[in-house]
C-alpha cells in the first residue's frame, strides 16, 4: 500500500496485528483501537499521513470539553503517538503530528480501589473447609487469586486443574501445585509464572476437595465430551467453566455480606494488589511484571526477574508473608 493509497482504516488494522503479532494482549489491542478512533471519529481523514498536529491539539480539547478526564486523555495521546510512531516508521516518513502535543493538565485522580481493611474484611469471611458447600470455597479461592497474585479476570477464568497438553485439548493457563505457581501461556500473552500466596494457596487446596461435587457425572465418566469443563479448575454450578458474570455477580455478594458499600469488581482487587504491593515494596519493575503489562511504554525496557525473585519480591505482600500453606 502506498502513501498515496493508504487508508487510515487499514493502517489502524495493519498496526494492531503487529502488535497481535508481538503477543499484545487482547485488551491492550481493544484499548489502541478505541483510543485512535476517539481521533479519527473527531477528524474523519481518509489517509493517517494528513493528520497534523493542530487536529491532535483539537481533537484533545474537544474531548475535554465532553468530560473525558486528563488521565484518559493523557492514555488517548499515548495511544496516537504509538500509531503514528508505527506508522512513520513503516513508512519511512519524518511525518509524526504527534511532535509536540501535550496532554492537557489536570489533576489525575488515583485508580479506585480498596482499603486494606476492606480487602481483609472480604477475604477474612473465610467459609468453613468441611461444614460451607463448594461453591462458597470456590468463590473463596477466585477472590484470594484475584488478590493475592494480580490476575486477570480472563486468566482466572482460563486456569485448569493442571497442565493438559493432548492432541484434543491445550492448557492456556494452569495451577503447578508443587512449585505453588501459576502459569499463563495463552497466545494472546507473553508467557509469565505468577507465585501463589500462601492463604490463597490455602483456599485453592480446600476448593480442590469440594471440586468434584460440581463435576456432572456424566463428564466425569465421559471427559472428552466436554474437556474445556472436565478440565477448569473453577466450575460453575452447572459443571461447566465458570463465566464472568457469575464471578462478578459472587464477588459483589461478598462485599454486601461483610459491609463495604462501595461497589466491588474483580479488576479493582487486581488494582488494590498492585496499590498495595507497590506500596508495601516500592517496587515498580516487580509490580508491573506481576500485572503482565506487554507493548507499553512503561514496561517494554524492564528487565524481566527470575520466578525466585518474584517469590522473594511478593512477601512484601499483605497476603503473602503468613507462612506456608496448610
Amino acid at each position: 500500500m502506498t502513501q498515496s493509497t493508504l487508508n487510515s482504516e487499514q493502517a489502524l488494522l495493519i498496526w494492531l496485528q503487529s502488535l497481535q503479532s508481538q503477543q499484545a494482549a487482547p485488551d491492550t489491542l481493544e484499548a489502541y483501537e478505541r483510543d485512535v478512533k476517539h481521533l479519527f471519529n473527531c477528524y474523519p481523514l481518509d489517509n493517517p499521513l494528513r493528520y497534523e498536529r493542530n487536529h491532535l491539539q483539537f481533537a484533545l480539547g474537544e474531548l475535554q470539553a465532553k468530560g473525558m478526564q486528563p488521565r484518559s486523555l493523557a492514555r488517548l495521546l499515548s495511544a496516537w503517538r504509538n500509531f503514528f510512531n508505527w506508522l512513520s516508521e513503516h513508512h519511512q516518513s519524518s511525518h509524526n503530528p504527534c511532535l509536540g502535543v501535550q496532554a492537557p493538565q489536570g489533576h489525575y485522580p488515583d485508580p479506585k480501589i480498596l482499603s486494606l481493611e476492606q480487602v481483609q474484611r472480604l477475604l477474612d469471611f473465610v467459609p468453613d473447609p468441611i461444614n460451607d458447600d463448594a461453591v462458597a470455597l470456590r468463590d473463596q479461592a477466585i477472590f484470594e487469586l484475584l488478590y493475592s497474585s494480580g490476575l486477570r479476570l480472563a486468566e482466572i477464568i482460563a486456569l485448569d486443574l493442571e497442565a493438559v497438553h493432548s492432541t484434543h485439548y491445550q492448557s492456556k493457563a494452569w495451577v503447578d501445585w508443587d512449585e505453588q505457581e501459576v502459569q499463563i501461556a495463552t497466545k494472546e500473552e507473553r508467557q509469565r509464572t505468577v507465585p501463589i500466596g500462601s492463604k490463597a494457596m490455602t483456599a485453592l487446596k480446600h476448593w480442590r476437595t469440594r471440586r468434584h461435587e460440581l463435576v456432572p457425572l456424566v463428564l466425569a465418566q465421559q471427559p472428552d465430551q466436554d474437556p474445556d469443563s472436565f478440565c477448569a479448575l473453577f466450575l460453575g454450578v452447572r459443571g461447566q467453566r465458570i463465566s464472568s458474570r457469575v464471578i462478578q455477580k459472587q464477588l459483589e455478594l461478598r462485599a454486601k455480606q461483610v459491609g463495604i458499600t462501595q461497589r466491588v469488581f474483580p479488576h479493582r482487587l487486581r488494582n488494590s494488589f498492585a496499590n498495595h504491593l507497590l506500596e508495601s515494596s516500592n517496587d515498580v519493575q516487580g509490580v508491573q511484571q506481576l500485572m503482565g503489562h506487554a507493548v507499553t511504554e512503561s514496561t517494554t525496557s524492564l528487565k524481566q526477574l527470575s520466578p525466585e525473585q518474584l517469590a522473594q519480591f511478593l512477601q512484601a505482600h499483605p497476603r503473602h508473608n503468613k507462612g506456608p500453606a496448610s
